[in-house]
């Protein structure tokens, strides 16, 4: 939703309904705006207007703007909940119901925000795919307390222990994971899991998880947990993995994981009773479905939270009730990890990620007998007794306390106030008198009077930047902006809006002339997206059309124990 809209804008035209008498005055826009509105200005109610080429941004954009007078007829009370939605509803009625909820995700954004005391922008700026806010801001708060998990590790040179891991897992923002009713108990409809590393796209690709690269430092953390303890077995073929999966309070129903390959390293942690793992070793998916085959006689259930396990995620297995707070992370490869290129090897080792090598899979298969099955174990007294293991474990010894306590409330604190620091980087800014850039970047400080400015710094070609833009909000925690050009930068045209995309498209227009702008993520997506609307504009001009790019673009949408 747009930021420019006030909370009243919002209360107002949200309680309209297709019968709410409205009037327009006279056409003030200009441009191809002045066109689209003289086709809806003589509509007499929203749902007329709508009829006639309004979008349902246009009715609070010319309300907010004195453009429409509200005359009377039907208005509500409050606005519509589009999980109420019923057959008699109108398409207004939709319309309006869905652009409450967007306002409503919009407005949690500013909490969440002012909660961490960080801009917004701040938690909307490239979030990795399916992110929330809330879960934004736990993810760069993990992150952070990770970078000194890391830093003091290094300095001390002491290993990553059961602690540090439960400090960040703490702070990190779990995904309502809906997807994985395999593990989901009876009457359970959401379980809070991720997976990090490599997964398997549904046209057989595998790609690298968002929040994998995005939290490096997070990954880190929890692949140097598993390499710092790796049992000495594995000193000359080492032990490695694609993914890791991250689950956190619940307890994993009877399954087997889907495309496992290669035997799979798990360990419990928090202060936690029960929650022990149930294994059932000869399981052999061959023979059939899990939940017919797996008896509880039949299981072995092992102290994870004590002990690190190689075990076949592929063989069913199942949690135990608990009490208190339990994570757990799962060492795996996907099955498909082959096909990752080196480009993409490359940059799972960057995150912490060992990625597997034939030798060390090898050793790992070796190490844990074939499943017999459970009907070929009833038919034949041969295969009663086994001498391989199907599951090994090697206990953990709880590391003496050493170096900092990073489950301390103040650390956690620490972590959450480092994240209102990034993006800043004010008392870096090396000054330049450049007239030539190559990027271009927005920082966040807080005013004496507890207002946010937004500060837009464009980086010469010498590698210093030139404060080019500034924007303050109207009053403490609106985030609406007010941006202008910053006293003493004369390059590139006018600029007064309230607006971040119009900020994005003056420094695009300013590329050109001073030999182009090499653009980050967020300032691509903005440029293709000027790029189409304005290649649109040109074609309706010459066609005599309206242009379709006056439609608001639609954003896209995207085995543990």
């Amino acid at each position: 939703m747009p930021t420019t809209y006030k909370p009243e804008t919002y209360k107002e035209v949200l309680c309209w309904t297709e019968d709410t008498k409205i009037q327009y005055r006279p056409n003030p826009k200009r441009g191809k705006s002045f066109l689209r509105y003289a086709k809806y200005e003589k509509a007499k109610t929203p749902a007329q207007s709508m009829e006639r080429g309004s979008f349902a941004q246009d009715l609070f954009f010319d309300f907010e703007h004195g453009h429409i007078k509200v005359l009377g007829g039907v208005r509500r009370k409050a606005p519509l909940n589009p999980d109420d939605e019923t057959k008699d509803w109108t398409k207004t009625d939709k319309m309006l119901a869905r652009m409450h909820r967007a306002w409503q995700t919009w407005t949690k954004t500013f909490t969440v925000a002012k909660q961490l005391g960080v801009d917004r922008r701040q938690l909307t700026a490239d979030k990795a795919g399916g992110e929330t806010s809330e879960m934004r801001g736990g993810r760069l708060a993990a992150n952070e307390l990770a970078k000194m998990i890391l830093k003091e590790a290094a300095k001390c040179k002491r290993k990553i222990t059961d602690r540090d891991v439960v400090a960040i897992l703490r702070l990190w923002g779990f995904r309502e994971n809906t997807s994985r009713s395999n593990v989901m108990k009876e009457g359970v409809k959401v379980v809070h899991s991720d997976t990090l590393g490599l997964v398997a796209s549904y046209d057989g690709a595998v790609l690298v998880t968002a929040a994998t690269t995005e939290y490096p430092e997070f990954t880190q953390v929890l692949c140097r947990r598993l390499s710092d303890h790796m049992p000495k077995e594995f000193s000359k073929h080492r032990f490695g993995w694609s993914s890791i999966n991250v689950n956190a309070n619940y307890a994993g129903a009877l399954h087997r994981d889907a495309n496992n390959d290669g035997p799979s390293f798990i360990k419990a942690f928090g202060d936690f009773s029960g929650g022990e793992l149930n294994y059932w070793g000869d399981d052999n998916k061959a023979e059939g479905a899990v939940e017919k085959l797996c008896k509880p006689e039949d299981c072995v259930t092992m102290d994870i939270g004590k002990s690190l396990l190689l075990f076949d995620g592929n063989r069913g297995h199942s949690v135990c009730n608990f009490k208190g707070e339990r994570f757990s992370l799962v060492y795996f490869c996907t099955g498909l990890y082959h096909k990752a290129n080196k480009t993409v090897r490359d940059e799972l080792e960057r995150c912490g990620i060992h990625f597997p090598t034939e030798a060390g899979k090898a050793l790992a298969k070796t190490m844990l007998g074939k499943p017999r099955g459970y009907k070929a174990l009833s038919k034949s007294k041969a295969l009663a007794k086994s001498t391989q293991p199907t599951a090994l474990t090697w206990p953990q010894q709880v590391a003496p306390k050493q170096g900092t306590d990073f489950l301390s409330k103040e650390l956690q604190q620490k972590a959450k106030a480092a994240v209102k620091q990034l993006g800043l980087g004010a008392a870096t800014v090396s000054e330049c008198t450049d007239t030539k850039f190559e990027s271009f970047r927005t920082a966040f400080i807080t005013l004496p009077d507890n207002r946010r400015q937004a500060v837009i710094y464009l980086k010469g070609i010498s590698g210093g930047e030139r404060k080019a833009v500034v924007g303050e909000e109207d009053k403490v925690g609106s985030g609406h902006y007010a941006y202008k050009k910053a006293d003493g930068f004369t390059l590139g045209p006018a600029l007064d809006t309230q607006r971040m995309c119009d900020v994005r498209e003056w420094c695009l227009k300013l590329g050109p002339k001073t030999g182009g702008l090499k653009l980050g993520k967020s300032a691509k997506k903005c440029l293709r997206s000027y790029a189409n609307k304005k290649g649109a504009e040109i074609s309706a001009k010459k066609r005599g059309l309206l242009a379709s790019s006056d439609r608001p673009a639609k954003r896209p949408r995207v085995g543990g124990a």
